[in-house]
């Protein structure tokens, strides 16, 4: 490790790994910061009879952070390849409209479909079809089915999918020399696929950035930015060392550790440590969590058989009403490993499990159950199906450190987004219906109105001027030359559908743009921006 470089990143999810990989391919030397750990072919966590050991970003620096604020729960991934390691691989580009409002001058799908063409080459992304090797699993055809039977099947998509549709389980290298296997529809994708199916940021961008030089600092995490002469200070905590600080400086640094990660270490450097003073009073702004939301159908009549296939396979696109009034959401069949089955039952409505379990004694009984049926070898249950939905909230959240305490907290208004929410959960029942199941929700929706997001987008967003956002329309913070958000922080409204196939094209834009900056290339491109080429877009006329 040096001491400076010419670009920091911080951060190695879709924005980081994007900025990483192009820095270095412009000859920019470079080093990338993440907090998690690397994790290779059968690395990923599977302790099924301890949740915390390995798993969770608090016990130990695991996969998976979860973090309950009081108005929403946050689900992020700490990894070397970020929120890629544990996403569902989905890879759909906004429909136009929602480049109309809220985004800055410059933005459109025709300005961004050459970007989504690139990340769409890059992550070898493609739906899933009957031709695949292991042809279209059983709950993709029961999505079509109860499409035509809610009266949606001219609203039913196959998205595209980060996933290696190649011999299943048969290791090959991929087109950037990285090892990979084909997909064996273990139903893992969301647990860190064991198998390198899943077509994630390491086994691409990440591989690429290496192979050019740049440093790649796992298990470091940046703390604070502060001034350094013409550029910037990062200072990180190195977990692998004790948790002992370094620092290293650069002329620019690229913040893509994730929507609330990065608002929260700029609200830290404004409020707390007073390093960047000048950052603008809209941070913390227009946090969205995507319209997120979590349901269940219990007891179907036939086989969902949930654990076999990628997680997910489908989707169907709801859009009602005009104006203020309108309501916009995509819904997708979910998938979880087969071990996930047996305690699942725990929220399955003509069970009775729930109503019998203290909500303290909900984890433990979960773990009572998981023991329980591993032992006996219990088959999964496969009458169960998941419900994702995701769709066009307010974006009218705030992220903010307490004036006390100095913690995150998140405030979202449930009260303003109820017509979204109660879109998917109607949509939800009427699914589960068609299936001849029982639909069930997230226990903390249906107790306490609290979404889950998984989808964090805003808090650091993109503007026409610091009045009305954290960056310009290229990620550059206003009064910070240097500085930049490449991640979905800087989005600045909810995509509505799955966000990361945007944050990967926006940041496809806006690194190009920050490189011929940077070197005085007005030319600059992507090298293998001559080899991506249009594809087919799942959404279209809808």
């Amino acid at each position: 490790m040096r001491s400076s470089y010419d670009a920091i990143v911080i951060g190695s999810g879709f924005g980081g790994a994007v900025a990483g990989c192009r820095l270095a391919q412009a000859g920019l030397s470079v080093a990338i910061l993440e907090r998690g750990r690397r994790y290779g072919r059968g690395e990923f966590p599977r302790n099924w009879d301890n949740p915390a050991q390995g798993w969770l970003w608090a016990a130990g620096g695991g996969l998976f952070d979860v973090r309950p604020f009081g108005a929403m729960t946050i689900v992020q991934g700490a990894g070397w390849g970020g929120g890629s390691l544990i996403y569902a691989n989905v890879h759909l580009r906004a429909p136009q409209d929602v480049f109309q409002s809220g985004w800055p001058a410059g933005y459109s799908r025709a300005a961004l479909d050459p970007y989504y063409d690139l990340v769409a080459w890059m992550l070898d992304i493609a739906p899933i079809t009957a031709s695949s090797h292991l042809g279209v699993p059983p709950k993709t055809q029961w999505m079509k089915t109860a499409a035509e039977r809610v009266g949606r099947e001219a609203r039913l998509c196959y998205p595209n999918l980060a996933v290696d549709f190649s011999a299943p389980g048969v290791a090959h290298r991929n087109k950037f020399d990285v090892e990979q296997s084909g997909c064996t529809y273990c139903g893992e994708c969301d647990i860190g696929c064991n198998v390198l199916a899943k077509n994630t940021l390491d086994l691409n961008y990440l591989a690429i950035a290496e192979r050019r030089g740049a440093a790649t600092l796992a298990q470091c995490e940046a703390v604070r930015i502060e001034r350094d002469g013409g550029g910037y200070r990062v200072i990180f905590k190195n977990h692998a060392a004790g948790g002992a600080e370094a620092a290293i400086s650069a002329r620019a640094v690229f913040l893509c550790a994730g929507a609330v990660n990065s608002t929260e270490l700029l609200l830290r450097c404004r409020d707390q440590f007073g390093t960047l003073p000048a950052l603008s009073a809209r941070l913390g702004e227009r946090y969205s969590g995507n319209g997120d939301f979590l349901a269940f159908a219990f007891n179907a009549a036939m086989p969902f058989a949930p654990s076999h296939g990628p997680t997910i396979t489908t989707g169907i696109v709801c859009d009602r009403g005009a104006g203020a009034e309108r309501v916009w959401f995509i819904f997708e069949e979910g998938g979880y490993p087969k071990e996930i089955a047996g305690p699942l039952q725990v929220l399955n409505p003509t069970g009775g499990w729930l109503k019998t379990i203290a909500d303290d004694a909900l984890e433990s009984a979960l773990r009572t159950l998981a023991r329980r049926r591993i032992a006996a070898g219990a088959p999964p249950r496969d009458d169960t199906a998941v419900f994702l939905a995701m769709g066009r909230d307010r974006a009218n959240g705030t992220l903010a450190l307490h004036p006390l305490t100095r913690t995150l907290e998140v405030r979202w208004d449930v009260a303003s987004n109820a017509a979204l929410y109660a879109a998917e959960q109607q949509l939800s029942i009427d699914v589960a219906g068609a299936m001849g199941g029982t639909a069930a929700f997230n226990p903390l929706w249906q107790r306490l109105k609290r979404p889950v997001s998984v989808h964090n987008l805003g808090g650091c967003v993109m503007a026409d001027d610091a009045g009305h956002g954290v960056t310009d329309a290229g990620g550059a913070v206003f009064g910070y030359p240097g500085l930049y958000v490449l991640d979905g922080g800087a989005l600045p409204a909810a995509t509505g559908v799955n966000p990361s196939h945007t944050i990967a094209a926006v940041a496809e834009r806006n690194i190009e743009a920050a490189i011929r900056k940077l070197t005085g290339n007005p030319a600059w491109r992507a090298p293998e921006a001559a080899d991506a080429r249009p594809i087919a877009d799942p959404l279209a006329g809808m």
